[in-house]
């Protein structure tokens, strides 16, 4: 990640950590659950959790494995990860302050590595992609969660054009089939793929954020504009007097691919 994106990002998340924490999307339990689910967990895997925020994927898969290790750049999330985990009783998860474009191991040491609702931040995907892998021993698995854009090219530019203006630290939303590229770019095998989708109020979503005033207007008038058409393929609509509209989610696992 570069220098001026990294401190984009640790400003962004850590003001806003109290707000993410309480984020319903990264707290449902019904999705962690099917995260869970994916990976086929025997109890002996070292996990690591890239971007790990607030630790909710990490202390779902803590009872399930061997051990987890949380790692994300911003010290203000993880002191909430910190605490949430020890209110939990969960003593098999360390988390670290640590960049995904540089991560702090030397060799292939982890049996899954995860990173959820948080590539999308990631400036350099195929970097961070290539960091995971080399961390991951043969055969182990990577699952990424996050929201995707439209297959069609103007909508998806639409979505992340509304989305910079919402959040400095955005760089972009990408198409299920771009995300799927850059995995098997990375020397990945995608074995599985689930979607879904997660619904937002418009006024919440950006009030996590708190852009500035004048993109806000913007944003407010690029929904409602999208209603005609679905510009933004996010299926944005009035729903009881409220702008509402619906990210479509993927969560994608993939296998690193053996040497011959």
């Amino acid at each position: 990640m570069n220098t001026y994106s990294k401190k984009v990002a640790v400003e962004q998340f850590g003001k806003r950590s109290n707000a993410y924490a309480a984020c319903g999307t990264l707290m449902d339990q019904a999705d962690l659950d099917t995260v869970v689910g994916l990976l086929d967990l025997k109890g002996h895997e070292t996990v690591l959790d890239v971007a790990t925020g607030t630790g909710y994927l990490a202390m779902a898969l803590a009872p399930h494995v061997n051990n987890v290790i949380g790692i994300d750049i911003t010290p203000g999330m993880l002191e909430l990860a910190v605490r949430a985990a020890r209110e939990k009783g969960l003593d098999n998860i360390e988390n670290l302050v640590g960049d995904v474009e540089h991560l702090p191991f030397c060799k292939p040491e982890f049996d899954v590595v995860s990173a959820r609702f948080s590539f999308h931040h990631f400036p350099e995907p195929l970097k961070s992609l290539s960091e995971m892998a080399m961390v991951l021993q043969p055969g182990g698995r990577l699952v990424i969660e996050d929201m995707v854009s439209s297959e069609d090219i103007t909508k998806s530019e639409y979505q992340n054009t509304m989305e910079n203006l919402r959040d400095p630290s955005h760089i972009r939303h990408y198409r299920a089939s771009d995300l799927e590229q850059m995995m098997h770019e990375a020397g990945f095998e995608v074995v599985d793929r689930v979607g879904g989708g997660s619904d937002f109020y418009l006024d919440h979503w950006l009030e996590m954020a708190e852009p500035p005033a004048g993109n806000v207007k913007t944003i407010r008038e690029m929904m409602r504009d999208s209603m005609d058409g679905d510009l933004s393929g996010l299926n944005v609509r009035v729903e009881d007097g409220q702008i509402v509209f619906t990210y479509a989610t993927d969560i994608v696992v993939g296998m690193k691919r053996r040497s011959d």
